[in-house]
């Protein structure tokens, strides 16, 4: 019950941001209107004025919508793609530090899959679930272990994530300090990255559990203790191979690269040139950052409106911004949309909707 009024919750705040987005946007884009058409909005009753901006203002969205040029589009798709494959081949490093060899068609079907879930199941984290369940059939001898290699995979990829959003922060920290709005999306950013660090300390620690009275009794009446327990320890595996630990970051960079490339190719499309290819590195990863906290579903309404924000302070209009984040949202959905293919055609059967929303993956 708790699962579903979260995620009803997560509906209801996504929902609510894009309207007050919409809402503003299309409001803007109405006064332009009445100035262009010399109309006092006060003569007009409020039927009249609601007439007129809920005609103007999604009429100028379409706009946007139809300026981006098709190659860039189609670079958008592509560069969008790329994390995709080059996330298939860090998952399998990481499975082999758990002595795993899947197949990598394997790999690549259930990777795929993963992103199908993540864009269509309700929470943030429906894909890795879906990723979970797969990986664990396909390794029967070693399922705690390769239910952790999911989760490890998401981690090293946030941590590098995290990384890039420091450096341009510290590259550029007095335009950081000297921008309200950007200084605080930064310290957002900074709380993110602060819980999950110390979170990935807390799982290497070990003897931490003893070191909080009561709380080992307590997992122990857990009816999954040692299967947690077991991926508790292959997660801190990953600590005695610093090898594999810093290949993994170095793809996930590139990982970052691409999609960020992505939704630079979609500015260009757009015809946005008074953001420049910096600027996209510098708030990208602040926007990632944010929008990587289950928020609303797949960081809806959040996302969109960091991307008004902080593009706003670089001369991009509200419109194009909303746009810019809608079609770099599209652009990852195609992906997925491919996913769905191989869902379709994957040999396991998926659990049921009850079992994947609690985690059981046996």
């Amino acid at each position: 019950m708790k699962k579903h009024l979260g995620a009803l919750l997560r509906v209801l705040v996504s929902v609510g941001i894009l309207a007050y987005l919409f809402n503003g946007i299309f409001h803007k884009e109405a006064l332009d209107y009445f100035q262009a058409h010399g109309i006092d909005p006060d003569d007009l009753d409020w039927m009249a004025r609601a007439r007129i901006v809920w005609s103007v203002g999604p009429d100028a969205l379409w706009h946007e919508f139809q300026r981006i040029h098709p190659i860039w589009l189609a670079a958008a798709i592509v560069s969008a793609g790329i994390p995709a494959i080059l996330g298939i081949t860090r998952w399998r490093w990481i499975l082999h530090v758990q002595g795993l060899d899947v197949k990598y068609s394997r790999l690549f079907s259930i990777s795929f899959i993963g992103l199908f879930f993540n864009a269509f199941m309700l929470g943030s984290t429906g894909g890795d679930v879906v990723k979970a369940w797969y990986v664990a059939h396909e390794t029967h001898h070693k399922k705690a272990e390769a239910i952790a290699t999911v989760v490890v995979d998401r981690l090293i990829g946030l941590l590098a994530l995290f990384i890039i959003a420091l450096v341009m922060m510290a590259i550029y920290h007095t335009r950081v300090f000297h921008d309200p709005k950007l200084f605080w999306f930064s310290m957002a950013t900074l709380g993110v990255i602060v819980f999950t660090v110390v979170g990935t300390f807390v799982g290497l620690w070990r003897g931490f559990v003893d070191k909080l009275p009561g709380l080992r009794p307590w997992l122990q009446r857990m009816p999954k203790y040692d299967a947690l327990r077991r991926m508790v320890e292959a997660y801190r595996l990953y600590a005695s191979h610093p090898v594999v630990l810093a290949r993994t970051m170095l793809i996930s960079f590139a990982v970052h690269f691409f999609a960020m490339v992505s939704i630079w190719c979609v500015g260009m499309g757009l015809a946005v040139r008074s953001a420049t290819f910096l600027d996209y590195f510098l708030y990208l990863p602040i926007i990632n950052s944010v929008t990587s906290v289950p928020i609303t579903i797949s960081g809806f309404g959040v996302r969109e409106g960091m991307y008004v924000k902080m593009f706003h302070e670089v001369g991009v209009a509200g419109s194009v911004a909303l746009v810019m984040s809608l079609v770099g949202y599209l652009a990852a959905l195609f992906w997925s949309i491919v996913g769905g293919g191989f869902f379709l055609t994957h040999r396991k059967e998926l659990p049921s909707a009850g079992q994947m929303a609690s985690g059981e993956t046996g």
